[in-house]
């Protein structure tokens, strides 16, 4: 493939309908397959995944491809859901809860002056994310405050994930000569 066709892959603007749809698909695809495959990577603690799968939204954020980030992130909570048999549990909630937020803050950091790298950008959205979560278990499921104790750690925990998922972006993103 040569590196102008590299560079079309993430150029949602320059495509056609039906390229784009091609392409949102092919990404949606991707992000669920990772997010399912995800799910057997065996968990330090029971509520934490490294959100591998979130580095597809990622790289379409950072190129400004917000609407079909925002489907991929939808499809793959909802796609991963039905495939691991979680779709009508609260994880799929709590997980669009988080995605949303993740993606709100994602976005407000591109448009920001401050020139942010896509590894600032991922502990954003993981970070948020994790808050998100947090937010959506206590207005659905806990409705004690003390869940907020969780707080810090959720935080520590969302850099950590953050700074993994963004460099893999970058990574990818340089390996397409994009970045």
């Amino acid at each position: 493939m040569n590196p102008s066709s590299q560079n079309d892959l993430l150029n949602f603007k320059e495509m056609t309908q039906q390229r784009k749809l091609i392409m949102t698909a092919l990404f949606t695809a991707a992000a669920a397959s990772i997010f399912v495959l995800e799910s057997f990577i065996p968990k330090i603690l029971p509520f934490m995944k490294i959100g591998l799968a979130n580095i597809i939204p990622l790289i379409l954020i950072i190129r400004k491809n917000h609407r079909e980030a925002f489907i991929v992130i939808i499809a793959k909570i909802i796609l991963g859901g039905f495939i691991t048999g979680t779709l009508f549990s609260p994880t799929t909630l709590l997980s669009l809860c988080g995605g949303l937020f993740a993606f709100l803050i994602m976005i407000i950091l591109i448009y920001l002056p401050v020139n942010f790298s896509i590894i600032g950008i991922s502990i954003a959205g993981a970070v948020f994310h994790n808050l998100g979560q947090l937010f959506a278990v206590r207005l659905l499921l806990i409705k004690e405050n003390e869940i907020f104790y969780l707080t810090p750690l959720l935080i520590i925990l969302g850099m950590i994930t953050g700074v993994i998922t963004g460099y893999i972006a970058h990574l990818l993103l340089k390996k397409i000569g994009d970045e």
